[in-house]
């Protein structure tokens, strides 16, 4: 299936710039449905009390994540890119620098296998919902 998806959305591409608006003037209201629904479910899985309680250990571990992120993704950046484009690496190392929600399915299934406990896969919850690039936008899409 996910072949098929690529597939299509190569097809799509190249038929032109007006093929493309229309195809996703057509698509943008089911993707941001699906992308509300997404955050929503998340958020039912917060628990308000246990971000509270934890308050300081979840400021100090997203403020670590974001900031070792984005120091590494300027690193790397630095190597690939040439001399002249500066800008270009601040901006795109700050994009990269929230956790992303792929984390949700890592550790859903690590709490499944018995891998991480369940307080700690709370602060993973809770961890990637603070360090979110803006509510209700994957960071993927922007």
């Amino acid at each position: 299936m996910e072949l098929g998806c690529f597939l299509a959305g190569a097809l799509l591409s190249s038929q032109g710039q007006i093929c493309t608006t229309e195809v996703m003037g057509c698509i943008e209201p089911i993707r941001d449905f699906l992308a509300i629904i997404f955050f929503a479910s998340i958020g039912f899985h917060v628990f308000p009390t246990f971000v509270l309680y934890e308050l300081t250990i979840l400021v100090v571990l997203t403020l670590s994540l974001v900031i070792m992120k984005f120091l590494m993704a300027v690193l790397v950046l630095s190597a690939i890119l040439p001399k002249g484009s500066r800008h270009i690496r601040w901006i795109v190392s700050a994009g990269l620098a929230q956790v992303s929600e792929f984390s949700f399915v890592l550790g859903s299934r690590a709490r499944r296998a018995g891998i991480i406990s369940r307080e700690v896969y709370l602060l993973v919850l809770s961890d990637t919902t603070l360090s979110s690039s803006s509510p209700g936008v994957p960071a993927g899409s922007q």
